[in-house]
């Protein structure tokens, strides 16, 4: 059911993640991300802003740093694991896998390869800082406007 809340996680979150897509561009091997970067960032922010920390708008202020420590979280595995799942299809289409069981254990090592370009503590500390102002002002609506 739609709700303020829902409505407030999941455009804030959109943006966000439109916001921590952008930033995230020069991570990328020769600073070029995917075409497909900044909308997918964007749709899957938009996803968990509005299942994730809009389902638990009104609870409080305190546990919505929980909330929004759980939707950075889930933002960042999500499009890491968009990253290499994407790869494993390319990879797949070039027939370098003897079977799908290798192809799925790759897709979990492709995460691992993406998730340490991204290793830089003040990209880190914007999703983390970012997830939980915006499950703050989530709540806020929540409150609100039940």
């Amino acid at each position: 059911m739609p709700t303020a809340g829902r409505l407030a996680g999941a455009v804030i979150f959109g943006l966000f993640g439109w916001y921590m897509a952008g930033i995230s561009i020069p991570f990328f091997p020769e600073g070029v991300a995917p075409r497909y970067w900044i909308p997918a960032a964007a749709a899957i922010s938009l996803f968990i802003g509005w299942k994730v920390c809009g389902s638990r708008a009104g609870r409080g202020y305190n546990p919505a740093v929980a909330v929004g420590l759980t939707a950075a979280f889930m933002m960042g595995f999500s499009l890491v694991f968009v990253l290499a799942f994407n790869q494993m299809i390319k990879n797949a289409m070039r027939l370098r896998y003897d079977g799908p069981m290798e192809a799925v254990v790759d897709t979990f090592s492709q995460m691992v390869k993406f998730a340490s370009y991204f290793n830089d503590i003040p990209l880190i500390a914007t999703l983390l800082i970012g997830g939980i102002l915006c499950a703050w002002f989530t709540e806020y609506f929540g409150k609100r406007y039940p």
